[in-house]
C-alpha cells in the first residue's frame, strides 16, 4: 500500500509542477520582429523590435512609441540573441516573433549561418514570415511607424496575410518552407521582398503615426530569387503572383485585360486550379501546365454588350491569352535570367518520372534552362457582378 501511495505522490507532483521556465509578463520583452544586416566591419548586425504593450492599448497609451528597436553587432546570431540585455532591461523571448527581415547584403553572402540557429533553437517557432529587404537596410524596415498597426512587424505580418488572401503577390514563406527548398534537388528558395516608399528617417518618428499621409511606408516590393542559400536577384510582384498560379497556391486575385487599345475589363478570380504533368524526353524536361480559373466581371470600360454570350466568349479568350503570356514570361525569365527552377518542376518530375530525374538531379537547374514548357489556360466568367449593362456605355 505504501508503495502505491509513493507512486501516486510522485505522479501528482509531476502533473502539478507547472511550467519550469515561466516568466511573469512584467519581466519579459516580447520580440515581434527581427532584422539581420551586415555591419561596416563585416559582422552581423541584429535588430529586434520589442513591443511596448502599454502603447498598443488605446486605453493605456501615453503617446510614446509603441515598440522599441534595438541593434547589436556580433559574430553569430545565436550569441547576439542572448546578449541583447546589454541594452534591453527585460528578459527577451522570441516565441511570438512574426517577421524576420534579411538584409540584401546578408542574403547575397548566404543565409545558412543564421537559419541553422533559428531552426535549432527551441524558443523560436517556425511560423514567422521571412522577407528580404530590397534597396534598404533590414533594420530600417522595422523602424517605420504605422498608425493602424502600431508594431512594424505586426503590420507586415497582417499586410502579407491580406496580400495572400486577396491578390497573391506574396509566396508566404516560413522557416520550414526555406529549409525544405534548400534540401530539395528540384526547387530553389524564393522570398517576398520589401522596401520603403518615402523618407525612412521621417518614417521612424512618432509624428508619422499622426499624419493622414505618412512620410514613409513599407511596401511589398518584389520576389527575391535564391540559388541555394544565396540571393541572385529579384522578380516583379506580377511574377510572384504567376509563381503562385503555377504552384496551385493562388487563392484569389484581380486581373485587368485590354479589350481594345485604350479600354480594359477587370476580373475577380475567386477559384483556380493548376495541374502539372512533367517527364523527361531524351534528356530534356517536358512540362505541361493546365490552369483552370473561375471569375466574375469586376469592372468594365468596354462597350461590349454584356447580355450577349459572344461577349463572354470573347472576354474569356482574351483573358486566357493574357494569362498564358504572363505565366510563360515568368517561366522564361527564370530560365534565361537566373537559370533556376523556383517553381518546383524538378519536384514534379521527381514524383512522376523518378528514374529519369535521378540522372539529372545533381545538375537539375542546367536541365531546367532547356525545359520545354507548355501552358494551357481555361477561364470561365460566371457572372457580371450585380449589374449587366455598363454605366459607362450607357453614358456614351
Amino acid at each position: 500500500m505504501i508503495k502505491w501511495n509513493v507512486i501516486w505522490v510522485i505522479f501528482t507532483v509531476v502533473l502539478l509542477s507547472g511550467c519550469w521556465d515561466q516568466h511573469e509578463l512584467s519581466d519579459i520583452s516580447v520580440v515581434m520582429g527581427m532584422a539581420v544586416d551586415k555591419s561596416n566591419n563585416g559582422k552581423f548586425a541584429l535588430t529586434v523590435e520589442g513591443i511596448n504593450a502599454q502603447e498598443l492599448d488605446g486605453k493605456t497609451a501615453t503617446g510614446f512609441t509603441p515598440s522599441i528597436v534595438f541593434t547589436l553587432e556580433g559574430n553569430t546570431i545565436s550569441e547576439l540573441t542572448q546578449k541583447l540585455n546589454i541594452g534591453v532591461s527585460k528578459h527577451v523571448i522570441y516565441s511570438h516573433m512574426r517577421t524576420l527581415i534579411i538584409g540584401e547584403d546578408v542574403a547575397k553572402e548566404g543565409i545558412d549561418d543564421f537559419l541553422d540557429y533559428l531552426e535549432r533553437d527551441r524558443e523560436v517557432r517556425d511560423d514567422f514570415n521571412i522577407l528580404v529587404a530590397h534597396g534598404v537596410k533590414a533594420a530600417e524596415i522595422l523602424s517605420i511607424t504605422y498608425p493602424i498597426q502600431k508594431s512594424s512587424s505586426l503590420k507586415l505580418h497582417a499586410q502579407l496575410k491580406s496580400m495572400v488572401e486577396h491578390w497573391g503577390g506574396d509566396p508566404d514563406v516560413r522557416l520550414n518552407n526555406v529549409v525544405q527548398a534548400l534540401a530539395s534537388p528540384g526547387r530553389q528558395p524564393v522570398m517576398a521582398a520589401v522596401s520603403i516608399k518615402g523618407n525612412p528617417k521621417s518614417g521612424e518618428s512618432v509624428d508619422n503615426l499622426k499624419k493622414v499621409r505618412q512620410d514613409a511606408i513599407v511596401i511589398l516590393d518584389s520576389l527575391a530569387v535564391f540559388n541555394q542559400d544565396k540571393l541572385q536577384g529579384f522578380l516583379s510582384l506580377e511574377d510572384a503572383r504567376n509563381l503562385l498560379w503555377i504552384q496551385d497556391k493562388l487563392k484569389k486575385t484581380a486581373v485587368s485585360v485590354p479589350c481594345n487599345k485604350n479600354d480594359f475589363f477587370g476580373l475577380r478570380v475567386y477559384n483556380s486550379k493548376t495541374r502539372i504533368k512533367a517527364r523527361m524526353e531524351k534528356g530534356t524536361p517536358v512540362i505541361k501546365l493546365k490552369i483552370r480559373a473561375e471569375a466574375y466581371l469586376d469592372g468594365m470600360q468596354c462597350k461590349n454588350d454584356l447580355t450577349s454570350v459572344k461577349t463572354y466568349d470573347k472576354f474569356e479568350n482574351l483573358t486566357e491569352a493574357a494569362l498564358k503570356k504572363q505565366v510563360r514570361t515568368t517561366i522564361q525569365k527564370s530560365q534565361d535570367e537566373f537559370g533556376l527552377d523556383i517553381f518546383g518542376f524538378g519536384e514534379a518530375i521527381y514524383r512522376q518520372d523518378y528514374q529519369d530525374f535521378k540522372k539529372v538531379s545533381e545538375n537539375w537547374d542546367e536541365s531546367f534552362k532547356n525545359a520545354i514548357v507548355d501552358v494551357q489556360v481555361r477561364v470561365k466568367i460566371r457572372r457580371s457582378g450585380i449589374r449587366t449593362k455598363s454605366l459607362i456605355s450607357n453614358e456614351k
